[in-house]
């Protein structure tokens, strides 16, 4: 029955939020019911219910129900239990809901994501067998409550090593590693890009180099991760655009043999970089312009896009 209710909930996204306070009740009461394997449907269960209900689930009422009994499981699980990964996927799915609210229970969420990648760093370097996966879930959380909660999640991010940890596992030889940590750059960028500023000249050649269109989804969150920097930084991008486009001008040159959205991804961060450093971009328009119209003359209207076509008046 709960497997099939997320099944629902999938479907019926916002049509649930009149039921939201009895749905909450009857999965909160199956914590105390569900054992080992069942509580595995249960996350998936609650986590699906944030992804479609979105902001109306950040009510005090709402969030009294949910939060503590699932803190208390986030208390009482071991570093070294591998039922973390599914509690982890479910806590994103509620940061990212809930934005804001959920800053009053994020603080022990960080600390203990901060945790689990420094220590499982710290346990490869001594060449002890270590599960990535820890290290995967973990930026992930942290991404989606640095998505839900904006410039609020800023002191978290000053107060440990994260953007230190972030460069080792930029460098890390497994993709799904980089891949998570590039989306983190990204998403701490658009928040608060000023906690990365002292790494960023290590930060960016990394992401450069990433740029490769045979791994699909490292060179997607790169290319978008470099294009979010540079609206922050302006023309101080200046001294990374030309290595940049050397690699994404030949990416979008490939786009009927590339992933549709990993051209699409390539556009925007080309617009991006023309929008903040226009001369040096401009020389180049000629060998993607054509492409990069087709790219993007049909993705949906939104910033990243408005972003792009400015960048495209600016470099003409």
């Amino acid at each position: 029955a709960c497997s099939a209710f997320a099944t629902l909930e999938e479907d019926a996204g916002n049509l649930l939020v009149p039921y939201i306070g009895p749905i909450l009740q009857n999965l909160i009461f199956a914590f105390s019911k569900y054992q080992q394997k069942n509580l595995l449907i249960l996350y998936d269960a609650i986590g699906t219910l944030a992804d479609a209900v979105g902001g109306a689930l950040n009510t005090p009422e709402h969030v009294g129900v949910l939060l503590p009994p699932l803190v208390e499981r986030w208390n009482g699980i071991t570093d070294d239990d591998k039922s973390l990964f599914p509690l982890l996927e479910c806590f994103t799915s509620i940061a990212q809901a809930l934005g804001p609210g959920f800053t009053t229970f994020a603080q022990p969420v960080f600390t203990r994501c901060v945790a689990l990648i420094d220590s499982t760093l710290r346990h490869e370097q001594q060449n002890v067998d270590v599960d990535k996966e820890f290290i995967v879930c973990s930026l992930d959380t942290i991404s989606g409550m640095t998505e839900g909660m904006g410039a609020a999640v800023a002191p978290f991010v000053k107060q440990t090593q994260l953007p230190m940890y972030l460069l080792a596992c930029m460098k890390d030889a497994m993709p799904d590693v980089r891949q998570s940590a590039y989306a983190l750059v990204g998403d701490i960028a658009k928040a608060c890009i000023e906690e990365l500023a002292a790494v960023l000249p290590e930060y960016l050649p990394l992401l450069t180099e990433q740029l490769d269109h045979r791994t699909v989804s490292v060179c997607n969150n790169a290319s978008w991760a470099i294009g979010e920097l540079a609206i922050k930084m302006g023309p101080s991008m200046q001294p990374y655009v030309e290595g940049v486009l050397a690699k994404l001008v030949p990416i979008i040159n490939k786009h009927e043999e590339v992933n549709k959205s990993l051209v699409e991804n390539t556009a925007i961060t080309l617009g991006r970089l023309g929008l903040v450093c226009p001369e040096v971009g401009a020389p180049h328009l000629e060998h993607f312009i054509k492409p990069w119209c087709m790219a993007l003359r049909s993705i949906r209207d939104d910033i990243e896009k408005d972003h792009a076509f400015q960048g495209l008046c600016r470099m003409l």
